[in-house]
């Protein structure tokens, strides 16, 4: 903080660029025409202090301006219209055609309209007006020379947002291009997320398109900074309000990330939107279908049933019967008794059959199985969301415009 301070507090004392020390030059050789005429020491001695700084370059804006206002008072009255036109020109393409309409709407004097004295030597107007265009002069120039004050430190701090916008995207970039590199090479897979690579890059594509639509849309906030209206003000919204502008792309990886699911979700469809599907999930009701469970895919059931094991006898071996039985006649007493002396044969205890899965899908298969459908889609996909970073007011106003279609449908909404 006081690194910055000390750096603002440089840039408004630095001295002015090459083209202000001409343009000082030609309003001293305009003090040079009239020093003969100033009868004021001081006047002078102020005057030859200022260029006397311009001859060691330390010549800042302030003192121009000074120079310049202190000029005013010594120029002749008949020199005043033509000044005051060379001053309204200049405040009109500095402050803009707005403001200086609202300068023309106060109603100062009419330029055109000034009667001059003929029977002075020279001509010149009467007193009253004579002072009122000095008034008029002055405060166009307190105005137009606050604006050539204040740009270098608007220029700076422009500067100074843009450098860590690049720096910003930068950054994104180069994530992009990792996750591009993973996805391609397959080097994503790592322990405990294998089932979500591709599902990983998906998102995270959607996310990086609105971070990068985002810091376009900061960079041209940056560059397009307001210029009319107050010189002061802006700079003070550019110097205080700097961390909302790189806020932006943070806000667009948020809306694109809501806009793919409102994709998902079918809330809005048709050509110029991409289709994101669910495989095996075709509504919101539908369970998957059987190829996706893992005894669909088996064919018939791998585990016996219990009756089927307890039934089951290998090929061309004698039943427990044949071997307690000595002859086709022995009675079933005794087949009962031979049961009874043989040790009890071990019957294995069936694998329980998994039940299949359930109709409502879980978070983890929606990540992992949705996605476009095709590379059309995938484009349309990585265009909207870097438009929902670009466009900040996009999405909200998507939602805005959903729930008032859904309140006046139910009835709800206002009249």
């Amino acid at each position: 903080m006081e690194k910055r301070k000390d750096r603002n507090h440089n840039l408004m004392n630095k001295p002015v660029p090459p083209y202000a020390r001409l343009f000082f030059d030609h309003l001293y050789s305009e003090y040079i025409a009239l020093k003969p005429s100033i009868t004021d020491a001081n006047v002078i001695n102020l005057l030859d202090e200022l260029h006397e700084r311009r001859r060691k370059h330390d010549l800042t804006w302030s003192d121009i301006y000074t120079f310049d206002l202190t000029l005013v008072d010594q120029r002749p009255p008949e020199s005043l219209i033509r000044k005051a036109y060379d001053a309204r020109t200049k405040y009109r393409s500095v402050a803009g055609q707005k403001e200086y309409d609202e300068y023309i709407a106060s109603k100062p004097l009419d330029l055109g309209a000034i009667q001059v004295d003929p029977d002075a030597q020279p001509p010149k107007p009467n007193v009253l007006i004579e002072r009122e265009l000095r008034a008029d002069i002055k405060y166009l120039l307190s105005k137009f020379y606050l604006y050539y004050s204040l740009l270098p430190a608007r220029e700076a701090l422009r500067d100074d947002l843009t450098k860590k916008a690049v720096l910003l995207t930068g950054g994104v970039v180069v994530v992009i291009a990792l996750a591009i590199a993973a996805n391609i090479t397959g080097t994503f897979f790592i322990s405990g997320v294998a089932d979500y690579s591709s599902v990983v890059v998906t998102v995270l594509t959607v996310a990086l398109a609105g971070i990068v639509g985002g810091c376009v849309s900061m960079l041209q906030r940056i560059q397009a900074a307001p210029t009319d209206g107050d010189a002061l003000f802006n700079l003070a919204a550019m110097t205080n309000g700097w961390r909302g502008i790189l806020l932006s792309p943070i806000y667009g990886a948020i809306f694109a990330s809501l806009l793919f699911v409102l994709f998902a979700a079918g809330i809005l469809n048709g050509s110029v939107f991409p289709t994101i599907v669910t495989p095996g999930w075709n509504s919101a009701t539908a369970a998957p279908t059987p190829a996706a469970t893992p005894q669909a895919s088996k064919g018939p059931s791998a585990t016996p049933s219990a009756t089927q094991l307890a039934t089951a006898t290998p090929a061309g071996s004698a039943t427990p019967e044949a071997k307690g039985s000595s002859s086709p006649g022995s009675s079933i007493p005794n087949q009962t008794e031979a049961q009874k002396s043989q040790s009890p044969t071990p019957v294995p205890i069936p694998t329980p059959v998994p039940s299949p899965r359930t109709a409502v899908l879980q978070i983890r298969d929606f990540l992992q199985q949705t996605g476009p459908r095709s590379g059309i889609a995938y484009s349309l996909l990585i265009i909207w969301s870097f438009l929902a970073g670009f466009a900040e007011r996009l999405v909200p106003d998507t939602l805005n415009r959903l729930v008032q279609k859904n309140l006046d449908i139910s009835g709800g909404g206002g009249s």
